[in-house]
């Protein structure tokens, strides 16, 4: 994750966890009969903002860095909208924002989530995988070709995938195979 997605995320966090204090806040001190008649307006706007903010927190979380090329990405949403509504892990989120206002427990679930979709992703994709072949590979046989993942456009590079762009490659003018 780079410097500017920390902040996001940061900011993103801070920003639920302050209307998370605030819920619970509140509900400590009013009862929720009178947050949902006397304080209605005020009290609604609370929730929706806190739904506004776990939900864009939780898929900055759930979904950092995740790569998948446009001539993937139908096949890539529907396994990870299925993982998501399989994981049941949407309602516990809901728990942690509204019963119990624990931005800890957020983000322990945000990133189980994560992990789901990454192991859910990995059959995916090992279905369109080929060999990253460099100049140098070919010039000299000791240095084997890279695994290359055209769904996510990274090379498997000590046990993660790692973008293309970043992968230590060996030369400055790779040619590209697929297998």
């Amino acid at each position: 994750m780079n410097g500017t997605q920390d902040k996001e995320t940061a900011l993103l966090r801070d920003e639920l966890s302050k209307l998370l204090t605030t819920l619970k806040h509140n509900r400590e001190n009013v009862s929720l009969d009178v947050l949902k008649t006397k304080y209605k307006k005020g009290y609604d706007t609370l929730c929706a903002g806190i739904r506004r903010s776990a939900s864009v927190y939780a898929k900055q979380i759930a979904l950092r860095g995740i790569r998948i090329h446009k001539d993937y990405l139908d096949e890539a949403v529907a396994i990870v909208n299925g993982t998501i509504a399989r994981s049941g892990i949407l309602k516990q989120l809901s728990k942690a924002a509204f019963s119990s206002q624990d931005i800890k427990e957020f983000d322990s679930l945000a990133g189980t989530l994560r992990k789901k979709i990454l192991t859910d992703l990995e059959p995916f994709y090992a279905e369109h995988l080929g060999l990253y072949i460099t100049q140098k590979c070919l010039e000299n046989p000791d240095i084997p070709p890279m695994i290359y993942c055209k769904v996510n456009h990274c090379i498997w590079q000590d046990g993660k995938w790692v973008p293309l762009e970043l992968a230590k490659a060996n030369t400055a003018q790779p040619k590209e195979t697929s297998a």
